[in-house]
């Protein structure tokens, strides 16, 4: 018997919900009612009975949980210590944009579905970013621009178009001196200047989103953002989209080598991309 079923009886245990359990686990709810079932053969018994909208332990469920909680927290520990021993970790590497707007909540994913691995996240200047991945510096980089080379394996994750916002004024001034410049980009810099030359200085230039949006919320202004973020989690108030561009977007792209040096790639690669696959 494979122990990782017992860690997958703990989880529906803990939801109620053979859905719920497949997300938390990153399967698929067929998958966890397979493994149930084998469990069930394993024991020679039932373990949950469906009653009315929730599922219920059985007696031989109850007795059965306080083992399978025990083994799976012995089975975390010992990949927790193995891979300290090893020095095993996995790192990640992304460009100051797409650090700040989506490692959080990627780091977050990927610890939830490899508990027993270290994460380690690098913010690389984006030249750096190809050159750090082909030399396996780092396991999976996260860029807002392609990268080339026949050794890479990529997919677009996500693509945001941009707009001209106003933030935090009173009435709307568009005027060059109210603007901060975000580097989103060659693409978005042309289409920006294409449609409004007077923004080719700006009061404020970062590639930083939080700095930006610091300078934003204290002193009001205008600056090109992603459409569809929500701003208020970000502390920005009085937000208005004055125009969006046609072509420039925020982009999302994920690389990893085709001969890949941990085995862990790939899992991590599925568990990210159906992140964004559920997102859209």
């Amino acid at each position: 018997m494979d122990i990782r079923f017992l860690t997958t009886f703990v989880e529906v245990v803990k939801t109620r919900h053979f859905g719920k359990a497949a997300e938390n686990l990153y399967l698929t709810q067929s998958a966890v009612s397979a493994r149930i079932k084998q469990l069930e053969e394993y024991f020679h018994t039932t373990l949950f009975v469906r009653h009315r909208n929730s599922i219920q332990l059985t007696p031989a469920g109850e007795r059965l949980l306080p083992y399978a909680e025990q083994l799976s927290a012995t089975l975390l520990q010992a990949k927790q210590e193995l891979q300290r021993e090893a020095g095993e970790y996995l790192v990640c590497g992304a460009g100051q944009l797409n650090n700040e707007i989506w490692m959080p909540e990627l780091l977050r994913q990927i610890h939830g579905a490899f508990p027993e691995w270290a994460i380690k996240a690098e913010v690389l200047p984006s030249e750096q970013i190809s050159r750090q991945l082909h030399d396996r510096s780092i396991d999976i980089a996260f860029s807002s621009e392609p990268l080339k080379s026949e050794e890479f394996t990529g997919q677009l994750l996500k693509a945001m178009p941009l707009g001209l916002f106003s933030i935090n004024q009173a009435e709307v001034d568009t005027g060059p001196e109210q603007f901060v410049s975000i580097d989103w980009g060659s693409k978005a810099r042309d289409e920006l200047l294409t449609r409004f030359t007077e923004y080719r200085d700006a009061k404020f230039t970062t590639n930083s989103l939080r700095l930006a949006l610091a300078t934003l919320q204290q002193e009001g202004g205008v600056a090109v953002l992603p459409v569809g973020l929500d701003w208020s989690q970000w502390g920005l108030e009085n937000v208005r989209c004055i125009d969006h561009f046609t072509h420039a977007q925020c982009k999302l792209y994920m690389y990893y080598m085709k001969s890949v040096r941990r085995s862990i790639v790939p899992d991590v690669v599925s568990v990210v991309s159906q992140h964004f696959t559920q997102d859209i």
